[in-house]
Parts: C-alpha cells; structure tokens; sequence
C-alpha cells in the first residue's frame, strides 16, 4: 500500500471557502449468505480552505479519496 502526500492550495482571491475532505473507502464484509456486502465510505477528516493562499497538506493510500468542494450555506 502506497502512502502519498498532496497539497490543495486556496489559488485565488475570491470569497469563496473550499473543505477537503479524506474519505476511506467501506470494506467488503460477508453477508452470513456466502456473499458480500459493501460497508459505506466513512470520511476520515474534514480541513477548511478559508482564505486566499490558505493550504491543505493531506495523506492519502489506496483505500482512501479525496474530496474537494465548496463550502455552501447548508453547510454552516
């Protein structure tokens, strides 16, 4: 398993906030019936972008994604 280390920087002078967050990927469980189900991602962490030059250093492997957004009034 690869581990790699990204930066996300705030580019630009706008307003506007970002949030990226670090998702794991649900593990396959048994299902008792000689199948499997897929357990539910699970955000690991969560780290605000709010000003301009604002970074974000984040560690992602290969059971993890990230996720990169706008903060939206819903979100407050």
């Amino acid at each position: 398993m690869m581990t790699k280390k990204v930066r996300i920087e705030n580019a630009d002078t706008s307003n506007h906030k970002l949030v990226v967050q670090v998702w794991q990927k649900g593990a396959a469980m048994p299902d008792g019936l000689g199948g499997t189900n897929q357990a539910p991602d699970v955000m690991a962490s969560e780290h605000a972008i709010n000003s301009p030059t604002d970074m974000v250093d984040c560690y992602v492997h290969s059971h993890e994604y990230l996720v990169v957004r706008e903060v939206v009034p819903s979100d407050v």
